[in-house]
């Protein structure tokens, strides 16, 4: 070993407490190397095995052979650490326990009830269990703008609410940019419903802006919030860049002949929407012309309900020539619209002519009786499975015919009050028995029913 190598080496060997040992081996390695001359510093004990190292030494030097060499450090290696004592003890390094990480609160809970606690305000019992469903209802709950804001932040974190259904809970046009701001981070939620919470034109802005860049909400109701054109053109410039939202409802609001013009100009450029109900607001003649004319371009809708709203013959017209060309409308509410009783005969051709619509619901419209029979009389061929004539009146007669059209053509015909699905009913036995024996008795109540009608004096009292 050269001599300038040696005196570090033994420098290094006296800052760790044994310099008498040390003598001993500078002796012995003196010796050796001038005798055997110079030799590879990392197999000098290898090449001298008569050499005997002291025992701390050999742990030092044990440690210097291996130094640079990463294979002859297994993974999982004791090492041995001389202590100031002189004894040894084994330690394991790769055993020291790591401080462990928190686990991720999926439901976003421990999140909540601190929010609740530096809001000052008790903690939804309703929402707390239902943080791990798939599906959150917390419908009439009078949560408020307050307690809507604790919830949305809490389920910013949240993994497993797909559904959240926060109706009727006035919530405001504040607890609406919450939500919006909720939605920004969690992908998770897909059907939304925000009934009649008086959201407002800000909210719905708030809320379109997220829906046009985050596209992850496939289900949104709005209903009964009193909106109006301006929020409904607010809701067109969404759907024109939104292509995954697929139903929307937006009933029982104050949208107008201007709002529903917006929606359908957005609908012209959009096919991914396929369900829309804007039943129930104040659309009339003009306003029902431009969606009429939009079901003809659009290929995307799959259900619209237009109902209790005002087409009249102008708004007819147009939704009768676009059933004429529609390939992908299967259901067609258009139940109380003020459709004409002229358009019959041009809506029968038209339904005639079409193979994929199979629900159409015509009911309580000022329809005669022979606006029905021409109505029928151009349906040679039906595809439709369900013909809606709620709340018109029918004969005994044309009642019979269009049980026999039911019969050849395979189709269902509601009729009778509103709500749907209600048919005549077969009278009892005891209502047949009391129909039976007025009939053979009627020449012997007939006296009897007359003699009513006659003036029949009165007793005085005395």
């Amino acid at each position: 070993m050269p001599d300038v190598q040696q005196d570090s080496f033994l420098t290094e060997l006296k800052d760790d407490g044994v310099e008498e040992e040390n003598q001993t081996f500078s002796d012995t390695a003196t010796t050796i190397d001038s005798s055997a001359g110079s030799h590879d510093n990392g197999n000098f004990v290898s090449n001298h095995p008569e050499v005997q190292l002291p025992r701390n030494l050999s742990v030092l030097y044990e440690d210097l052979e291996r130094e640079g060499d990463e294979t002859a450090f297994p993974a999982h290696r004791h090492r041995r650490i001389p202590s100031e004592t002189g004894s040894e003890y084994d330690t394991d390094l790769e055993d020291l326990e790591s401080p462990t990480k928190p686990e991720y609160d999926s439901s976003g809970i421990e999140n909540y009830l601190k929010i609740c606690e530096d809001m000052n305000m008790r903690p939804v019992s309703h929402f707390m269990r239902q943080t791990k469903n798939p599906s959150l209802s917390l419908r009439y709950q009078s949560l408020g703008c307050k307690k809507t804001v604790a919830i949305t932040q809490a389920l910013t974190s949240n993994t497993h609410v797909e559904c959240l259904d926060l109706s009727d809970n006035d919530i405001g046009c504040d607890g609406m940019v919450s939500i919006a701001h909720m939605l920004t981070e969690n992908y998770f939620i897909t059907e939304l419903s925000l009934e009649d919470n008086k959201i407002g034109l800000r909210g719905v802005a708030n809320l379109c802006d997220v829906l046009s860049e985050h596209s992850y909400v496939k289900h949104l109701n709005l209903s009964g919030n009193g909106l109006k054109d301006p929020t409904a053109v607010v809701l067109g410039e969404m759907l024109k860049v939104n292509y995954t939202l697929n139903c929307l409802i937006v009933k029982q609001n104050q949208f107008s002949c201007n709002g529903a013009k917006a929606i359908a100009a957005a609908l012209l450029s959009n096919d991914s929407l396929s369900e829309l109900d804007i039943s129930w607001n104040k659309i009339r003649s003009r306003g029902s012309e431009a969606l009429g004319k939009m079901v003809g371009s659009n290929s995307g809708l799959i259900s619209l309900n237009v109902s209790f709203n005002g087409l009249d013959a102008l708004g007819a017209a147009a939704f009768v020539k676009s059933i004429k060309t529609n390939t992908q409308l299967v259901n067609l509410d258009l139940i109380n619209t003020r459709i004409p009783g002229a358009e019959c005969k041009e809506l029968g051709k038209a339904l005639d002519g079409n193979t994929t619509l199979k629900i159409i619901k015509l009911g309580n419209n000022p329809f005669k009786e022979s606006d029905i029979e021409i109505l029928f009389h151009g349906m040679t061929t039906c595809s439709l499975y369900i013909i809606g004539l709620e709340d018109i009146p029918l004969s005994k007669g044309l009642y019979e015919r269009l049980q026999e059209f039911e019969k050849e053509q395979g189709v269902v015909i509601h009729y009778g009050k509103s709500g749907g699905n209600q048919r005549s009913r077969p009278m009892t036995s005891s209502a047949l028995r009391l129909d039976e024996f007025i009939t053979t008795n009627l020449s012997k109540l007939a006296p009897l029913i007359l003699a009513k009608k006659k003036k029949v004096p009165t007793a005085t009292l005395r």
